[in-house]
């Protein structure tokens, strides 16, 4: 955003946090999530969500993007913090913390599937992205033992932060098509 819209920044931080963690709890209710892991997977990874479009986008979002942005991509952060937990429902509580699961793949399969599809479908793939980088993140300093990698937790850190680190990589804009609008967007 431009100089002049630095207070917007402000109150879009400040209201965005706020709103985000009022919305987590809601939605920890509605689903009948009461594990406090749960809460602060979602919750950091809607947090890391307000900053990366109050902060980092800053410079190629104007006001109305950038709701547009976060309105798009809290769903698909949410679903990014629950994803790598699947592997429980899937394997069993003996197969969590599976490599495949807790890594970046989802992610990139996303981004393959997705790409070139417009901006709406960017902001979906950077919401996925950010919610799963939170998630692995956050387990790189809880002792998370990732199962049949060798080495120990020095080697899991890594594979966690590592993974989580390749989820921030995002697909470039370039010129596209929004298929809601039909405009032009340059990203």
């Amino acid at each position: 955003m431009k100089d002049s819209d630095q207070s917007h920044r402000f109150v879009f931080l400040v209201g965005g946090l706020i709103f985000l963690a009022t919305f987590n709890r809601i939605l920890l209710l509605l689903l009948g999530q009461h594990s406090h892991w749960r809460a602060e997977h979602s919750l950091a990874g809607l947090i890391l969500l307000v900053i990366y479009g109050g902060l980092v986008s800053e410079e190629t979002y104007s006001q109305k993007r950038l709701w547009r942005f976060i309105w798009v991509a809290i769903i698909p952060t949410y679903i990014g913090t629950v994803f790598p937990d699947i592997d429980i429902s899937l394997l069993g509580i003996g197969g969590h913390r599976n490599p495949l699961f807790h890594s970046c793949l989802s992610f990139w399969i996303l981004a393959a599937i997705l790409d070139g599809r417009g901006q709406l479908a960017r902001y979906v793939v950077i919401g996925y992205g950010i919610g799963l980088c939170s998630h692995l993140f956050l387990d790189a300093f809880d002792r998370a033992a990732i199962r049949w990698l060798p080495g120990g937790l020095l080697i899991d850190r890594m594979w966690l932060v590592g993974n989580s680190l390749l989820c921030l990589l995002f697909p470039s804009g370039g010129r596209t098509k929004d298929k809601l609008t039909d405009k032009t967007i340059v990203s």
